[in-house]
């Protein structure tokens, strides 16, 4: 799963990095750094009104980790919907089946309880909804 270049803002709320270092930052800072390799792994962890996805691929031609944050999640659900999407047309492909099956997982369950969040995050956004 590398790419050529860094990183990249799929959508103005939704953006994707490659950048090794940026991301280890990230995991780092948040505390959510791994301690093993061997293995694929998704990370998910929420900053604020963000969402992280960190994904890590073990095998060795594609070893390294992509992130994708999803700024405002309780509220640009359709970011959500879209990686959601982008996970299924790579599954499809046939591309890091597991973990990608594992992050659409969690980005599905993100989705079933967007509502929730977005009434913890927003309490006047929700409000405005109710009304």
């Amino acid at each position: 799963m590398k790419a050529n270049s860094p990183a990249w803002d799929l959508t103005p709320n939704l953006y994707l990095t490659s950048n090794q270092t940026e991301i280890i930052d990230c995991l780092v800072d948040h505390h959510e750094m791994p301690v093993k390799f061997e293995e694929d792994q998704v990370i998910s962890f929420f900053s604020v009104t963000d969402l992280f996805l960190v994904l890590y691929f073990s095998k060795r031609e594609d070893r390294g980790f992509q992130m994708y944050v999803v700024r405002d999640f309780s509220v640009n659900v359709n970011e959500l919907i879209l990686l959601h999407q982008l996970f299924d047309r790579l599954i499809i492909d046939g591309l890091s089946v597991g973990v990608l099956q594992k992050a659409q997982f969690q980005i599905d369950n993100i989705i079933c309880m967007a509502d929730t969040f977005r009434a913890m995050i927003h309490k006047d956004l929700a409000n405005q909804i109710e009304d």
